[in-house]
């Protein structure tokens, strides 16, 4: 152990050879490029290697994983998905999550960050996969409000898959958990979501709660019912709920009012989709295909737009050649620091040997004191058993129960020799009875009649785990048998003495009888039930 100390202190003098200052100021410039992210500033790769390339060698888990996190929304910020998925991969690779001092928050964000890609490559089943965990580790930071918000995000998923059940029943949990923590907006906000998906299916009286609940909460809307611009659509919406419900003059309004207020593309399609409707719906053909025209011709414009967004988004995914440039130049920067870290690979392979020499020898110096500590609890247990049987008729085995007392006492010292070094206070044996198998087990059911195998259990726990329990009412003076024994165990354990008379199938008079006859041999009290006895050996360890 010493030679194994001596290896750990001249590694820790090699690692600290960079200074607490060196590391301070990193620290301090990887803050910064953290702020300037947050606050939506540009970055670039080439601002945060550094860091990365200094806390690889110097830094923390949460170091490391904060440093590869920004070099990978730099990335991303300049279209190289497979660059920044990579660089998140790597994130997640340094991060500690069996550490106490692990940034769950970071962690959270990683993982909606890499959502956010795979949504916007329409790869929506990795989406949701990665939300949920970016949902876990946002509980696990305490971080509420980023653990909703990816909640929200899986709707979106669910809708693009054709899910919508699953959509409608996500949304409305996390419009409910909003109200929970007193954020009325967003539940309203999340509300307007499931509103097109409610008047789909037809179910209107909902969808027109959760539209009211969207135009008064949700602060989009002005005074005069007209929502914020670039949010026109819920005009198509709102006149398809009028359309669907027979208010033909209402759903008139709302889509000529996006029609009027929607300039882009995608709310003038939508609007004469929603005229085309109404027209045929009241028998008016001309009219009706007036805007079916008019909307398929801004169907074409909507498609050309949408290419366009598709050509750029697969050029950012498929750029291999800049992808293979960007590696080339890692593996270049790993080469160079190649012969600088096989010296410390080197004595970390032997110290890491020479650990693991150390720890199978402890383990199995450990095993083997364990398993014969069992093999003489067994010896005594079973000792202890015959001598209270024998108890039961003593007049007809007084010699037979002298040479088991005898041998009780040998093995007991053995035990007691093995135990010391497992001492336990007072307050964490009480937990353990609590707590233990046996005593659950026996709650479960106190109506059924114990086994002989569930007494002997119980007996084996209370010799393991109270000793100076065992030993006073094992003594010779008392000469208890093995009724009262079993009486004093369940007692001990926790169990009331009418539940107590069940499991031993023994009267409550008997039961009574028994404490009496104990109180006075053990502890010389004249006068007294199961109560004071329960109180007596309860005091016993």
């Amino acid at each position: 152990m010493r030679h194994l100390l001596t290896v750990i202190a001249i590694l820790l003098v090699f690692a600290c050879c960079t200074t607490e200052a060196d590391r301070s100021r990193m620290r301090a410039g990887l803050d910064s490029i953290n702020q300037r992210n947050r606050n939506d500033q540009p970055i670039t790769a080439a601002d945060v290697q550094p860091y990365v390339n200094f806390f690889d060698d110097h830094g923390t888990p949460n170091d490391r994983l904060l440093a590869h996190y920004l070099l990978g929304r730099a990335y991303h910020d300049h279209g190289e998905a497979p660059m920044a998925l990579q660089c998140y991969q790597d994130a997640l690779d340094y991060a500690d999550t069996l550490s106490g001092d692990c940034d769950y928050v970071q962690l959270s964000r990683v993982f909606g960050q890499m959502a956010q890609i795979f949504y916007e490559q329409g790869l929506y089943r990795q989406h949701i996969q990665c939300e949920k965990k970016s949902i876990k580790f946002a509980w696990l930071g305490n971080d509420t409000l980023a653990a909703l918000m990816s909640n929200e995000q899986e709707f979106l998923s669910y809708y693009e898959l054709g899910i919508i059940d699953s959509a409608i029943i996500v949304i409305e949990e996390v419009a409910h958990k909003y109200n929970q923590y007193g954020r009325s907006v967003n539940s309203a906000i999340s509300l307007g979501l499931a509103i097109p998906l409610l008047i789909d299916k037809r179910e209107f009286p909902k969808a027109k709660h959760y539209m009211n609940l969207y135009e008064s909460y949700s602060g989009r809307f002005d005074s005069h019912g007209n929502i914020e611009a670039g949010r026109e659509i819920y005009y198509k919406t709102k006149g398809l709920y009028f359309l669907y419900t027979e208010n033909l003059d209402s759903a008139e309004y709302y889509f000529r009012k996006e029609l009027r207020n929607g300039s882009d593309l995608g709310n003038q399609n939508s609007a004469a989709n929603g005229l085309a409707l109404l027209y045929h719906k009241i028998h008016k053909p001309d009219s009706a295909a007036k805007y079916a025209i008019y909307a398929y011709t801004m169907l074409d414009s909507v498609y050309a737009q949408r290419s366009t967004k598709e050509v750029e988004r697969m050029q950012a995914l498929y750029d291999y050649t800049r992808h293979q440039e960007i590696a080339r130049r890692e593996q270049e920067r790993a080469s160079s620091e190649k012969s600088k870290r096989q010296l410390s690979i080197t004595i970390l392979f032997v110290v890491t040997l020479l650990a693991i020499y150390i720890i199978r020898k402890m383990y199995l110096d450990r095993k083997r004191r364990q398993v014969q500590y069992i093999q003489n609890l067994e010896q005594l247990e079973q000792t202890q058993s015959e001598l209270l049987q024998l108890r039961s008729h003593a007049e007809e085995y007084n010699e037979l129960i002298a040479i088991k007392e005898s041998l009780y006492e040998e093995q007991n010292v053995i035990l007691q020799e093995q135990r010391k070094k497992n001492l336990l206070d007072h307050a964490e044996i009480d937990k353990r009875i609590l707590e233990s198998d046996i005593c659950n087990k026996i709650l479960k059911n106190t109506c059924k009649k114990l086994t002989v195998e569930e007494l002997r259990e119980c007996r084996k726990f209370v010799l393991e785990n109270l000793p100076e329990f065992n030993n006073l009412l094992l003594s010779k003076q008392y000469k208890i048998n093995n009724n009262d024994f079993n009486v004093c165990v369940l007692f001990r354990l926790g169990i009331k003495s009418k539940e107590v008379s069940n499991l031993l199938g023994l009267s409550q008079g008997r039961i009574s009888q028994i404490c009496t006859k104990l109180l006075l041999s053990i502890f010389k009290i004249d006068k007294g039930g199961a109560t004071e006895l329960i109180e007596k050996l309860n005091e016993l360890y």
